[in-house]
């Protein structure tokens, strides 16, 4: 019995460790940290989406962006007006809507959709700029999520 076990860990350590080396453990290459999200946005290949609500990308957005509200019933006919072989950068407020829209813009047929990595709250704890309303803190748990 004691063989067994030792034969079945033996086994996760190889797979884990075949894992690890071939980027099957890290995070995918569609999701993007704040800084390697600006420098891709800066290029100027791509469209840069929020994906939030109207009332949170008035009151706090990255700069030239474009609102695409995932959760408006419309989404994705507005989507389908995008390029589809052109790079679209997307964000919320955290990445979990980003997430949900970048899997169905996936099945839509976008060839490259990458999601800010933290939000936009990640993006302004970076100290990257925002285009807010004055007094308006991107910190405050105002705002959807997990929606």
């Amino acid at each position: 019995m004691k063989k067994l076990i030792y034969s079945f860990l033996a086994i996760d350590v190889i797979i884990f460790a075949f894992l690890a080396m071939n980027g099957g453990l890290s995070a995918p290459k569609y999701d993007l940290k704040p800084m390697a999200f600006k420098q891709a946005i800066e290029n100027g290949n791509g469209k840069l989406i929020d994906v939030r609500t109207i009332e949170e990308y008035e009151n706090a957005r990255i700069p030239n962006a474009t609102l695409v509200n995932w959760k408006s019933k419309d989404f994705k006919d507005r989507i389908q007006q995008f390029d589809k072989n052109e790079p679209i950068y997307i964000y919320c407020r955290t990445g979990m809507r980003a997430a949900r829209a970048q899997r169905a813009m996936k099945k839509m047929g976008f060839k490259e959709v990458f999601n800010l990595t933290g939000g936009i709250k990640a993006w302004a704890k970076d100290g990257l700029p925002v285009k807010s309303k004055p007094g308006y803190n991107i910190n405050d748990n105002n705002g959807e999520e997990g929606c």
